[in-house]
């Protein structure tokens, strides 16, 4: 039962990859002269703004969100993104012009991006273990991917107002879950607020017995929570960093984040009629199979991912999906001097190579951006550094997204430039992650910290930890 909230901050995620699933689908219906749901058709420089309002959006909910979920909680930034989730839907529903789903876009966005960031936050302070933290935030890229291959089939094969109904009710199940749960222990611990650090702690425990409450493993935790709480209040604990030790950590989140982002899920997924051409199968088709691979690689990092050195896996993954995308770059370029002919090899072989790298991101280099960064980042760090990094990366897609059409018609052939940045981004992770990032599984974040450089005279690392060293609590 303690496990519910995340499960339900999932859903948020899960509404994100909705959303954004079905753009492709509505793009083409808002353009139709006959099936346009507004009062008129609109031309393909209007729709192009639908996924550019959603990630310029998502930037400024990341921004904001880490500051929120220190101010607030967590738990209330959650509940706010799923109220503006709503909102979303609703747009969509009684909206008449493009104007309305341009502001669905917006609400959505911000409530994505907050819930990118914050989500993560809460899981690894409502954990008992990191390992158990890992393991939800596998599952986030789970969700995120089953979203955008429901929104896919739902946009192209499934009534608009149907489906618009789908996303709200999801919207409004995931919002109503979050008033009955408890805010994050270390929430009330920051405020110094024992009694609701209790209450929080022994919920999330699933202490419900007065007898329960005497278990060694929950009166160890609580005394490591108080005792933290103490040392909070009279300041002390907190020592400088140093500066070399801050700049390598700002270096990994934004290496982690940005590069994760910039791996082309997102692009690919939303022009993949222009990355494939008239390749594979029809477009409806290529799009499920593409969305469809994501899933199959979300689930294999769900299943294999926690159990697996993160440096290793963060690596392989990384070079594989730059190997698929390098490849489907040159078979674009030079494709048909290489073919000789070879017909069925020319229609399907781009379709394979990407969902083969979508399959590769999503298994490793993007739900692990989320799990390296919590358990390299001191706490308090890692909230506001994590924001930042996710709200700069929304800024990038958002720029690569409006200079689609641009590049489009500038460069050729299909788009190798951006085939190029994408394989440049998941190469840079693979060969820094080796010497840059220490392994982080099934090792204490004082060692982990140890190794990146942030140690005292005795050479041990700042911070205290709490029960299974999973938080840190560093001051900036």
């Amino acid at each position: 039962m303690h496990c519910s909230p995340p499960h339900s901050g999932n859903l948020l995620c899960f509404n994100f990859g909705l959303m954004f699933g079905i753009t492709p689908a509505h793009m083409s219906l808002y353009e139709s002269e006959t099936k346009t749901p507004l009062n008129k058709a609109t031309d393909p420089s209007g729709t192009a703004w639908l996924t550019g309002y959603l990630f310029l959006s998502a930037a400024i909910g990341a921004l904001i969100s880490g500051v929120l979920a220190l101010r607030i909680g967590p738990k209330s930034v959650l509940l706010c993104s799923g109220m503006l989730q709503i909102f979303g839907w609703f747009c969509i529903h009684f909206g008449f012009d493009i104007v309305h789903i341009y502001a669905s876009r917006m609400f959505s966005g911000v409530a994505a991006g907050a819930a990118f960031v914050v989500l993560p936050i809460f899981i690894n302070e409502i954990s008992e273990t990191r390992e158990k933290a890992a393991r939800l935030t596998f599952t986030i890229e789970l969700w995120r991917t089953t979203g955008i291959l429901l929104g896919i089939v739902l946009g192209f094969y499934v009534p608009y107002d149907l489906v618009n109904i789908f996303g709200c009710a999801v919207s409004f199940v995931f919002t109503m879950s979050f008033p009955f749960v408890q805010e994050s222990p270390h929430f009330y611990m920051r405020n110094e607020n024992v009694a609701c650090l209790e209450k929080s702690l022994r919920w999330y425990r699933g202490i419900r017995d007065m007898d329960d409450r005497e278990k060694p493993e929950y009166v160890g935790e609580l005394e490591e929570f108080k005792a933290e709480m103490q040392c909070l209040g009279k300041n002390i604990g907190t020592a400088p960093m140093p500066q070399s030790y801050i700049v390598r950590l700002i270096f990994v989140s934004f290496l982690l984040t940005v590069c994760a982002k910039l791996s082309g899920v997102f692009v690919e997924l939303n022009y993949a009629a222009d990355f494939l051409g008239r390749t594979g199968y029809s477009m409806e088709t290529n799009y499920v199979l593409l969305a469809g691979a994501q899933c199959v690689g979300a689930l294999l990092a769900r299943v294999a991912g926690p159990g697996l050195p993160r440096k290793l896996l963060l690596c392989l993954s990384s070079l594989m999906s730059a190997g698929a995308v390098i490849a489907l770059a040159l078979f674009k370029q030079f494709g048909r001097d290489w073919l000789l002919g070879n017909v069925w090899c020319e229609r399907y072989l781009p379709i394979f190579l990407l969902a083969l790298q979508l399959l590769f991101v999503s298994f490793g280099l993007y739900p692990l951006a989320a799990v390296v960064s919590s358990e390299v980042l001191p706490t308090k760090l890692h909230d506001v550094l994590y924001s930042l990094a996710s709200a700069f990366s929304w800024l990038l897609l958002f720029g690569m997204i409006e200079a689609f059409n641009a590049v489009k018609t500038s460069i050729a052939p299909g788009l190798v430039l951006y085939l190029w940045v994408f394989a440049g981004a998941s190469i840079f992770v693979g060969l820094i992650s080796l010497p840059l990032l220490p392994e982080t599984r099934n090792r204490r974040k004082s060692s982990v910290q140890r190794q990146l450089g942030y140690v005292d005279d005795g050479d041990v690392a700042k911070g205290s930890a709490i029960a299974n060293g999973h938080h840190i609590s560093t001051h900036i």
